[in-house]
């Protein structure tokens, strides 16, 4: 299917409607017990701490919080610049941070669309766009005063950035990529080295290719990198001035996260009672008390004693569990915290592209997977678009492989899992039209030599 070039802007305004179409109605027609609970709960409070004292603390009831760096700022951030606009504008801050959450869906899949134009074709890239469009979980995230996204839109936009950055070789475009990059780090420090590795492939790929790697493109390169570790070495500053020793930081964060990753039944437990002091993940991290060195010394222990259980655990079992479709740390399904009514009981539309997702998600992921032989074979070269969208899923998966694997993490990356899924269907298609046309060509030329 071919599309005009003309109508590629008319394009991506239908799947804007589309999407803020089912955004909107979602919102509208979903009610959510309690909006303002657990982590979206401390969010709010570290919101409420910036606008009423300037401080970045997750602590309440205190006229003079305590600064800490448990959460990253960038959502809390977001939040509070909410609460201050809605104030100067005398409107609901919550509604006004749902609607800046339905625009950033909206956008989400227009981005989606512009960085499958960069490799795929015009049809191609709208179908993943209206793949991100219908997400269930993309949607259902969007209600929650959660980071996803944010998170999503901002790594989004910087591997699109980066991308016309890698096409146009502007200063502008490496910077802006160094930006989002920044950004996306603020709000979720998983991606911390995503930029470095793109750099380093990019300075390979500019470097095998016809065009030399001059020092120009050195030097944008490492502007990109530089804006990124201005933006993530001033939140580290902050940390070391501000943070006083034994206030929660990151670094509690990880540990926990690494503690709780190595248990294979502690979701099993968890959806049980997520308060059983009898949860191994729970016993773990009281004995271990903070201590890396402990915590490796007691997983090799356990890997010894049970390689088999460890090596399926790590390398098969957490990376499907980080993309698989129930959401296990809340309510189940596509939802977080428990939702009262959706759309998805009330429009049968709805219902039907709940199931239809359902349906191909796993196809969708295999799919995904195996593209990746198409980045290595082929007869023509591939575009450096699928390359970064691989870099970046494949490291931030590995993250949390290494860590704790739970499909809401995954959930930000659905719009590049989605594009390298369509990357995979696109080649097999073009295989197939290359075999129906030598078929072709055969039954008309055939071989001379026959007779």
């Amino acid at each position: 299917m071919r599309l005009k070039s003309s109508h590629f802007y008319l394009y991506i305004f239908l799947v804007a409607v589309l999407s803020l179409w089912i955004r909107i109605s979602y919102f509208n027609q979903t009610i959510i017990y309690n909006p303002v609970m657990k982590d979206a709960k401390s969010y709010v409070q570290y919101a409420n701490n910036l606008v009423d004292y300037s401080t970045f603390s997750k602590s309440s009831g205190n006229s003079s919080p305590e600064p800490d760096s448990f959460w990253a700022p960038g959502y809390p951030a977001f939040l509070a610049a909410s609460i201050i606009a809605a104030k100067n504008l005398g409107i609901n801050s919550y509604i006004l941070v749902m609607s800046s959450q339905v625009v950033l869906g909206v956008l989400i899949s227009v981005l989606t669309l512009l960085i499958g134009r960069l490799f795929l074709s015009k049809a191609w890239s709208i179908l993943a766009a209206v793949l991100v469009s219908f997400s269930p979980h993309m949607i259902s995230l969007g209600g929650y005063l959660l980071t996803e996204t944010l998170f999503s839109f901002l790594l989004l936009a910087a591997i699109y950035s980066f991308s016309i950055a890698y096409i146009d070789r502007k200063w502008s475009a490496f910077i802006v990529s160094g930006l989002f990059f920044g950004l996306s780090y603020l709000v979720n420090p998983v991606i911390f080295f995503a930029p470095i590795l793109l750099v380093l492939v990019s300075g390979y790929l500019f470097a095998s290719s016809k065009s030399e790697l001059s020092v120009s493109i050195k030097l944008k390169l490492i502007s990109c990198l530089i804006v990124f570790f201005v933006i993530a070495g001033a939140w580290s500053v902050r940390n070391k001035i501000s943070v006083k020793s034994g206030q929660l930081s990151g670094s509690n964060r990880l540990f926990i996260n690494l503690v709780i990753g190595s248990h294979s039944n502690f979701y099993d437990i968890w959806r049980t009672n997520n308060r059983d002091p009898e949860n191994p993940a729970t016993k773990d991290s009281k004995v271990l008390k903070g201590s890396y060195s402990g915590f490796i010394k007691l997983l090799l222990e356990r890997a010894i004693q049970h390689p088999g259980h460890y090596a399926k655990w790590y390398l098969i079992d957490k990376p499907i569990l980080l993309w698989s479709w129930n959401i296990l740390i809340g309510q189940g399904d596509i939802f977080v915290y428990p939702v009262k009514v959706s759309i998805y009981d009330k429009s049968r539309i709805a219902l039907a592209t709940y199931f239809t997702m359902r349906s191909i998600h796993y196809w969708l992921f295999g799919f995904a997977v195996v593209g990746i032989i198409f980045l290595f074979k082929g007869t023509s070269a591939i575009p450096h678009t699928p390359i970064f969208l691989y870099i970046t899923l494949i490291y931030i998966s590995a993250v949390y492989v290494v860590t704790q694997s739970e499909p809401r993490y995954s959930i930000p990356m659905r719009p590049e899992m989605y594009l390298c899924a369509v990357f995979f269907i696109s080649k097999i298609f073009e295989y197939l039209k290359f075999i129906k046309e030598q078929n072709i060509s055969r039954h008309q030329y055939p071989d001379e030599s026959i007779r």
